[in-house]
C-alpha cells in the first residue's frame, strides 16, 4: 500500500462527488466503475503486456472515456510489480530493517545513490529488473552483504570464481 505524504499535492478532482462532467463528451455521466484493462507498459526498455482485471477508475457512462487518476496509476504500478515479480517499497523497507542497516548504508553497499533508493521507497520510480535481482540476492545472502560492504570490499571480486568451500 502506498505511503501518503503530507507534502503530496492532491488533485482538485480527488474529492469531488460523482457524477462528474466528462472532458471528452461534456456529459455529466462520469461514475466510478470497474473494468478489465489491457495495456503495454514500457519498463527496462521493453514493452510488457499487462492485463488488470477489475481496475477501479472513473468511466463516462455516455461515451466510455476512462479517467486516469493517481489511484488508477497506483493500481497499474502494483500490477506491473506483480507481473514482473519486483519487490515493493514496503518489502525493500522491511528487508533493510531486517538486515539491520540504515538506508544510507544499504544504498552505499549496493553502489547506488541514496536518492535512487529514496525514489524506490517513495514510489517515484520502479527499480530495474537487474537491480531487483541484486536487491533480492543482497537481502537473502549475508555472504553477499559482507562481500559488498565497503570495509571488506575485495577489488578482485568477480574477476575469478570463488571456490565452493570458501562460500559457506
Amino acid at each position: 500500500m502506498p505511503r501518503e505524504s503530507s507534502k503530496q499535492k492532491r488533485s482538485p478532482l480527488a474529492d469531488r462527488p460523482f457524477p462528474r462532467r466528462c472532458r471528452s463528451c461534456g456529459e455529466q455521466k462520469v461514475e466510478m466503475g470497474t473494468t478489465d484493462y489491457h495495456i503495454e507498459v514500457k519498463h527496462d526498455g521493453r514493452l510488457h503486456p499487462l492485463h488488470i482485471s477489475k481496475l477501479e477508475l472513473p468511466i463516462c457512462q455516455a461515451c466510455g472515456e476512462k479517467v486516469f487518476t493517481e489511484k488508477v496509476d497506483a493500481q497499474v504500478t502494483q500490477a506491473l510489480r506483480t507481473h514482473l515479480n519486483l519487490l515493493t517499497p514496503d518489502q525493500i523497507r522491511a528487508g533493510i530493517k531486517r538486515v539491520g542497516m540504515t538506508q544510507k548504508e544499504f544504498a552505499n553497499s549496493l553502489g547506488i545513490a541514496e536518492a535512487t533508493l529514496s525514489r524506490w521507497l517513495n514510489e517515484c520510480q520502479i527499480q530495474s529488473q537487474a537491480m531487483n535481482n541484486l536487491l533480492k540476492a543482497f537481502l537473502a545472502f549475508p555472504q553477499l552483504r559482507s562481500a559488498l560492504s565497503a570495509e571488506n570490499h575485495d577489488p578482485n571480486l568477480g574477476l575469478c570464481d570463488i571456490p565452493g568451500d570458501m562460500i559457506s
